[in-house]
């Protein structure tokens, strides 16, 4: 059994791949790259390219079969959660990896796909499952474009959500990847969230939960404090 930081570790490096993936996706109505994937972006009947959290989904599982993982998609959960109105219920995991130990299929990860900035419900309820289930998250979040509010905002809810969904008794230690990658700006972040209940307080942890500090300077994205994220660029 691998152990949990080399697990972290390439989770980080597998989003980081997916997000150089994404930035080479041709558009239907023009050109592939060298780089490009035979994935490509559909355009809209106004010609706009339509961008969802399928692409990364399906990327994400092109990066793993060539790695030493196996996957599982729409995986059903152990645990029950609030996930519509106050009934409790089995719910399931967008993707989740496994290691084969020569011997069983051993799931150490599920992952969630987030795609444009959604309401606060709709990220509280995947970042319940990933607390939830007693394994280490990755959450991938895929942007078309961002101002200098979008990771503040997100970032906000996600920081929400997280003390919305923690219960001391059944939480004692959190490990979620997140990762946000913006296909305009050929630019990305990533933060691994550890929490341990013998060593942090979760809501001060979670109120640190910060985006990096950013300004946007002609179409480009200017980092002046990172905060604990890695920067992932297209220079890169």
């Amino acid at each position: 059994m691998i152990d949990s930081g080399h697990i972290i570790e390439d989770i980080i490096e597998i989003n980081r791949r997916l997000c150089f993936d994404i930035w080479s996706i041709a558009i239907a109505s023009g050109l592939p790259s060298g780089l490009s994937p035979r994935l490509i972006l559909p355009v809209k009947r106004n010609q706009k390219p339509r961008l969802s959290e399928q692409e990364a989904r399906f990327l994400y599982c092109s990066l793993v079969n060539s790695l030493n993982y196996y996957y599982s998609v729409e995986t059903p959960t152990q645990e029950r959660y609030k996930q519509k109105g106050q009934d409790y219920s089995t719910a399931s995991s967008d993707l989740s990896l496994y290691y084969f130990d020569r011997t069983e299929f051993l799931r150490v990860a599920n992952v969630e796909f987030k795609a444009h900035n959604p309401g606060r419900e709709f990220i509280r309820k995947d970042i319940e499952k990933l607390m939830g289930e007693g394994l280490i998250g990755n959450w991938f979040h895929i942007l078309k474009n961002i101002d200098r509010n979008t990771l503040p905002s997100l970032c906000d809810k996600i920081s929400k959500s997280l003390v919305e969904c923690y219960l001391p008794q059944k939480h004692k230690k959190i490990s979620i990847v997140f990762t946000f990658c913006v296909f305009d700006k050929r630019w990305g972040c990533t933060r691994h969230f550890q929490f341990d209940q013998s060593i942090h307080n979760l809501k001060d942890l979670s109120a640190n939960f910060l985006s990096p500090e950013y300004h946007i300077f002609r179409g480009k994205i200017i980092v002046s404090n990172q905060r604990g994220w890695r920067i992932i660029s297209k220079a890169d």
